[in-house]
């Protein structure tokens, strides 16, 4: 089927690359042009095909979060709970794509709700029949295992999981496979090009070339997480299937009514539960908000508020230079062990975890003296052993 491919170079929207391409058929070597913001109009005009709009990969963050077993319900809260924890934004201003529900962890999308309404508009305003909205990660071909690299614009493309990947510049690449490596095993890295691209350095990894004409591009018969969901969707085929259904929901509606007297003995039960909980995150937060903060002030607000007068107050720091001044504090702490390392959009995350409480928190000071932006969040402490996450707060080398 005929599709209009558009990709945008910016989160403003305006200049772009596009292609027609019939998905049937369609290889990872797309004859991109490029165009202005002043030619939308002519491509949309001369192009009456459904769309496919590509969003640029450094708008999209990518994460992996881990569902409570008694989500239920209320799992898109879950979900957009953690996300805010690990983001430390206002999820308010933020739009959750997931890719599979019943999964775990679940894999999810974030991007500005401000952006993903714009996408929206911009479509209606040129009456595109909008198909899909995508990360840039899924032009790169995926054939299910390992990690594949290939030329995005201005940078590189790596995806190393069905809902995993980045894009960095060229200088920055072979640092960030020594940090993908941590947590991926994978080697060679098949390298998605045509036989005049150079490929690009990657220091000790090896690149198995694979011929772009020969593979399909990432977002065809391939994991993907389309960003148009829920208040997103321009249609919905859900719509007719709940008018079809209605009288079955009638009568739905009815039984959850009879059950409704225990579920309400349930809800008391709790809401005295999550009480208790709040208590436990303030006695937790309590050293990391200022003093005059009380047990019924708005934690997340007083923590994001917190993480922001932090955030400005130090100077930013590639991640090298934050890896760096990490190995120097750690090594004054061996006893501290170190289960994974994460590097996404300015941030440089360790999962650490100690029989001592007071060598994490000493560790977190050590790093601080450095001059660097680091909190210590997600803390577990109990009694055999704590862990933690020590997020380091530096900007992208690329």
């Amino acid at each position: 089927m005929a599709r209009l491919l558009i990709q945008f170079f910016s989160d403003e929207l305006a200049d772009f690359r596009w292609a027609s391409i019939d998905e049937a058929t369609q290889t990872a070597e797309i004859a991109w042009q490029d165009a202005g913001e002043e030619e939308l109009a002519a491509v949309a005009s001369q192009n009456p095909h459904p769309l496919i709009m590509i969003l640029p990969q450094q708008c999209v963050y990518l994460a992996r979060v881990e569902m409570p077993q008694k989500a239920g319900r209320q799992m898109q809260s879950a979900i957009e709970y953690q996300v805010e924890e690990q983001l430390a934004r206002d999820i308010e201003s933020q739009h959750v794509a997931v890719a599979d529900a019943n999964a775990n962890p679940v894999a999810v999308a974030v991007v500005e709700r401000t952006l993903m309404a714009r996408c929206i508009a911009l479509a209606q305003g040129h009456s595109l029949r909008l198909v899909q909205i995508l990360p840039e990660l899924f032009l790169c071909p995926w054939a299910g295992s390992g990690a594949a690299l290939m030329q995005g614009h201005e940078g590189y493309l790596l995806r190393y999981g069905d809902y995993r990947g980045l894009k960095c510049s060229a200088a920055a690449l072979p640092g960030m496979l020594q940090l993908v490596a941590r947590d991926v095993d994978f080697e060679p890295i098949t390298w998605y090009g045509n036989e005049t691209d150079e490929p690009p350095e990657v220091g000790a990894f090896e690149l198995e070339r694979q011929p772009l004409a020969e593979a399909r591009p990432g977002f065809i018969d391939a994991p993907k997480i389309d960003l148009q969901q829920r208040e997103f969707q321009m249609s919905s085929p859900w719509q007719g299937l709940a008018r079809a259904w209605k009288w079955v929901a009638i009568l739905l509606a009815g039984l959850l009514l009879v059950g409704g007297y225990n579920k309400a003995v349930a809800l008391q039960e709790l809401e005295r539960e999550l009480a208790s909980i709040k208590q436990q995150q303030y006695q937790l937060l309590k050293p990391y908000l200022p003093a005059v903060t009380g047990p019924d002030a708005n934690l997340k607000n007083a923590l994001i508020d917190r993480l922001k007068q932090l955030q400005s107050n130090q100077a930013e720091q590639g991640f090298l230079a934050l890896l760096l001044e990490f190995s120097r504090s750690r090594a004054g702490f061996p006893e501290i062990e170190i289960t994974r390392v994460a590097y996404q959009g300015e941030q440089l995350v360790f999962d650490i975890s100690s029989k001592q409480l007071n060598k994490i928190e000493a560790l977190l000071e050590a790093v601080q003296k450095q001059g660097v932006a680091a909190e210590l969040v997600s803390l577990n402490i109990k009694p055999e052993r704590s862990s933690g996450r020590l997020v380091l707060s530096g900007s992208n080398d690329g």
